[in-house]
């Protein structure tokens, strides 16, 4: 059959049946354990555009204001649900984003007014055409804000709101060129006009169930390479972190030189003895917390074992490196870590060891010969920071 010959009120509810397929199996996903941010709104928009589409073509069987009102009203709420759950996905959402679903009632009211009023479609048209594509440049604009290069899921999402305003461009084309148009005659522009209805809502459903597989896989690198407890890289973060800080692709240092300084919390076990491991755990982030403290942005800090942090210091010379750990030493011994009533006095043994010229072949070797430094600190009375050499 030749496809200009289909009904396109048949056409239009197929798109309304895709539309509420997509919506089930979307909202099928608010059941897993870890829901992507803004997967709540992006559904429920999902099923306020479908109901948009749906009331586009009840206007065959009902009055015209029922679908001029609701159609208008259910699409541009939609809409902005898309654009709210982008917000909340790079949690930037505020309470007054929320007066935009106030504005989309306020747009249908005035839609329904004109027609009321008598205004000629092609101005309706034209006021829709603008909000919608208010609505989907939002969209784009949110969808490419600070993207990491691994986030395509937000790339498909962009490209697919610039196929919707396309699709809105067209209808306004088409009455500006066609005076006697309408929305449920079969010609060549409505057919085009579904098909994009029909491509946006698949592009919209790949984009957000992308969005979440990548945002799983995030989770999970976090998970992977973060220490629970204290908040920064365990060690398989700190030989991830390191490898592409310290090494080129070939595996040859790409910095000058580096040192590592291994730190070790006095007499932690006569803590967790004495306290309890609760506090012992709190002890532990708080150490954590102050070493944060005195590391800049490209430097690497790591929880290396129980009472064992790691920190890699890139393009910092022995001497500066001594001058950073006697520092951070003197730091946590000078304020007592309160926990639960209690004045804990903590201190910290460093050991240090620094790397250029190819001095040691890894950072697992520099960090045993930081280890050895540790050992001769803890030797000659703890709380001191040692050189290795």
């Amino acid at each position: 059959m030749d496809i200009i010959h289909l009904d396109i009120k048949s056409m239009m509810l197929m798109c309304v049946f895709i539309g509420f397929l997509i919506s089930g199996g979307l909202a099928a996903l608010l059941r897993d354990r870890y829901v992507c941010p803004g997967m709540p709104y992006w559904v429920i928009g999902f099923c306020f555009f479908t109901l948009g589409i749906f009331f586009a073509v009840y206007r065959a069987y009902a009055p015209l204001w029922v679908s001029v009102f609701f159609g208008n009203l259910f699409s541009f709420i939609g809409a902005n649900l898309l654009w709210l759950g982008l917000l909340k996905y790079n949690q930037r959402i505020k309470p007054f984003h929320y007066s935009m679903l106030a504005f989309s009632l306020l747009v249908a009211t005035l839609l329904l007014f004109m027609l009321n009023a008598g205004v000629p479609e092609i101005r309706r048209a034209e006021l829709v055409s603008f909000v919608f594509n208010m609505q989907s440049l939002l969209c784009i604009r949110e969808a490419l804000k600070d993207r990491a290069k691994y986030e395509s899921g937000r790339l498909m999402f962009a490209v697919t709101c610039i196929l919707a305003t396309t699709g809105s461009l067209l209808r306004f084309l088409t009455y500006q060129y066609e005076p006697s148009y309408s929305l449920l005659s079969t010609n060549i522009s409505n057919l085009l006009l579904v098909f994009n209805a029909i491509i946006v809502l698949l592009g919209l459903s790949f984009s957000i169930m992308l969005i979440t597989s990548q945002w799983l896989q995030q989770k999970l690198a976090a998970f992977a390479s973060y220490d629970a407890l204290t908040g920064i890289y365990n060690r398989y973060g700190l030989s991830e972190q390191s490898s592409t800080t310290l090494f080129n692709a070939d595996g040859k240092l790409s910095v000058t030189h580096y040192s590592v300084a291994m730190l070790d919390i006095d007499f932690f076990k006569k803590i967790n003895d004495d306290y309890g491991h609760p506090v012992g755990d709190a002890v532990l982030k708080e150490v954590a917390a102050r070493v944060r403290q005195n590391i800049r942005h490209h430097d690497i800090l790591a929880r290396y074992g129980g009472e064992e942090f790691i920190a890699v210091l890139p393009e910092t010379s022995i001497t500066d490196a001594l001058n950073w750990a006697e520092r951070v030493r003197t730091q946590v011994a000078a304020q007592p870590i309160e926990v639960n009533q209690h004045a804990i006095h903590v201190t910290l043994s460093i050991g240090v060891v620094d790397l250029a010229e190819g001095k040691y072949a890894s950072l697992e070797e520099a960090i045993g010969k930081a280890d050895i430094a540790l050992y001769q600190a803890k030797e000659n009375g703890r709380n001191q920071v040692r050189r290795f050499g």
